[in-house]
This record gives structure tokens, C-alpha cells and sequence, in this order.
């Protein structure tokens, strides 16, 4: 081999092992870069594909109401699940409102108007709606459930659930105030919890506690209305005020704790409240929290009206 030929090979190995040397040192992002271009420039593999092909989308097939048969009802029973977990939050927003307005109620009964309260009201308005709603809702689904149990199918259910919950949401929505919330126990207790705090004597009907609109002249005198009473905060045993109260679950009348559980340990197994025939056990016997601060706040207005009283009497002799 010449010695010509052989500078020609290496000066050829030279020049190759550079253009190697130049790929390698570049980083390895720019080395991806310029491949996925070089991916992206290039027509990718295979038939095209068709949006017109008998594979595209059809809206009027795919879309169309899917017919309900027995098979679905646990996933009806699901959502039914689902509605009454969110009924009983609803039920605990509506204690804490009850709670926060017997308190802000306690707070400000010298004050002939309380915005707080006012608002808490309007608040628990809304919170009842929410409630009739939530039943509403689970009502619909149940009568659908039971329809699919007994073998029937439904072509559209979407459509029907729909419609029998707007009608009966409408049909809710058409009542007055008197006629939605002056049955309601929650809201009985809450207009009680701020009659107690501010006012004396017993609490008129609930109904009367509510502004009448049109359609309330409709009202059936003989109905059965909430309100009216007096709560005895005295023990039937003791005949003095209730201290740590114990509620019967069976008949819902109350005890000072030292007093009931005695009377129970003697071997008495009747509720000791007057004219009352229900049966009283140690595990009949409840914690009421509520009901002692209730009587609380009524120690506390006893004690200002008698200091009242006091001053009263020092100023006219």
C-alpha cells in the first residue's frame, strides 16, 4: 500500500471518528428533541383513519335514554344511601343552629331586635328546604326501586325521575311558610329555645309566630298545632329545680340524676311525673345536656328578675 493511500484511510477515520464526536457530546435532551421531530415530520404508519368510518360517534344512538331493568337496583339503593348520609349532616347543621341561637338568644334577651337571630331563623328556613328536598329525592327513587323490583322496565328514567321530582318540589315550593315549617319539630324548637330565653309564660302556637300570606285563611281551626306550653324545669321527685336531668326515653319527662336513680334502686319501676304510666329503668334513663342548659339560663333569669324585683321595691319605699 502506498504511502499516499494510507494518509487518505486515516485522514477518512479522522473525519469520521469527528462527526461522531460532534453527535455524542451534545446533550441527550437535544438528541430526543431532534428525534421526535424527526417522529413528528414523519407520516405515521398505518391506514388513516376516518371520522365517516362506521366506527365514528353517533349521537342519536349512543346517547339515548338506556333502559332500567331489576338488575340496577342496587345501584339505585346506592344513591338512596348517598341521600340519607347527607340528610343526617343536614340534621347536625341544624342542631349546631339551634344550639348557637339558644345561646345568641340568652346573650341578647334585653335587645328588642336581634339581626343574629333573624338571620339564624332564615338560615334554618333554608336548611329545612334543603331536608324536604333530600326526602323528596329518595321518595322518587324508592318508587322507582320498587317498580323495578316487581319486574318492570323503564325505557327512560332519567326522564321520569326527573319529572316526579320537579313536580313534587313544585308542589312544596307552592305551600306557605305557616304550612311548611309550623309542624316542623326543628323549627318548634327553635322558636321555643328563643321564647324561653327572651320571653315569660308559655309560648303561643307556632303558627302565630309566623306572618300569614295568602292561602294561610285556608287553615282548619281543629288542626293540631305546636306551641302553647310550659316547660316544667322541676323534678317530679324532688319538686325542685332539675340538677343533672336524666330524660326517660320512654315517655320523655325528666329527673334530677341523685333523685331518680334512689327512687329506681328502691325498687320502683313507674315514672314517678303525675298521670304518667310509662315504665322507668336505669337503662331507660338518658343524659340530657340540652335540658340542663336550659335550666341554667332559667336560673339566671330567675335570679335578675328577683334582683329586679329587689330594686324595684328599695326605690318605692
Amino acid at each position: 500500500m502506498s504511502r499516499s493511500t494510507r494518509r487518505r484511510r486515516i485522514n477518512d477515520s479522522e473525519d469520521e471518528d469527528e462527526a461522531v464526536s460532534d453527535q455524542d457530546v451534545r446533550p441527550s435532551s437535544q438528541r430526543r428533541t431532534q428525534t421526535s421531530r424527526t417522529d413528528a415530520a414523519a407520516p405515521a404508519a398505518g391506514p388513516s383513519r376516518s371520522t365517516n368510518g362506521d366506527d365514528a360517534f353517533n349521537f342519536d344512538v349512543d346517547l339515548r335514554p338506556h333502559p332500567l331493568s331489576r338488575e340496577q337496583v342496587p345501584n339505585l339503593k346506592n344513591l338512596m344511601t348517598e341521600l340519607r348520609n347527607q340528610d343526617q349532616n343536614i340534621r347536625r347543621c341544624i342542631e349546631l343552629l339551634n344550639d348557637t341561637a339558644e345561646q345568641v338568644a340568652e346573650a341578647f334577651r334585653t335587645h328588642d331586635e336581634c339581626a343574629e337571630l333573624q338571620q339564624a331563623e332564615l338560615d334554618l328556613r333554608e336548611l329545612i328546604d334543603v331536608q324536604a328536598e333530600k326526602a323528596i329525592r329518595r321518595r322518587v327513587l324508592e318508587e322507582i326501586t320498587q317498580d323495578l323490583q316487581s319486574g318492570l322496565s323503564l325505557d327512560d328514567p332519567a326522564k321520569r325521575y326527573k319529572d316526579e321530582v320537579q313536580a313534587h318540589l313544585d308542589t312544596y315550593n307552592k305551600q306557605t311558610s305557616r304550612r311548611k315549617y309550623a309542624k316542623n319539630t326543628d323549627f318548634h324548637n327553635f322558636k321555643n329555645a328563643v321564647w324561653v330565653a327572651r320571653e315569660e309564660g308559655a309560648m303561643p302556637p307556632v303558627r302565630d309566630l309566623i306572618p300569614s300570606e295568602n292561602g294561610d285563611e285556608d287553615d282548619s281551626d281543629d288542626e293540631i298545632v305546636a306551641g302553647g306550653q310550659t316547660q316544667n324545669f322541676r323534678c317530679p321527685l324532688s319538686a325542685n329545680l332539675l340538677e343533672d336531668p336524666l330524660t326517660n326515653s320512654n315517655c320523655t319527662h325528666s329527673y334530677s340524676r341523685a333523685a331518680i336513680q334512689n327512687y329506681v334502686e328502691a325498687g320502683n319501676n313507674k315514672c314517678p311525673a303525675s298521670a304518667c304510666t310509662a315504665a322507668v329503668s336505669r337503662s331507660s334513663l338518658k343524659p340530657d345536656p340540652g335540658l340542663a342548659k336550659k335550666v341554667a339560663a332559667f336560673k339566671r333569669r330567675e335570679e335578675e328578675r328577683a334582683l329586679a324585683r329587689r330594686q324595684t321595691s328599695t326605690i318605692l319605699y
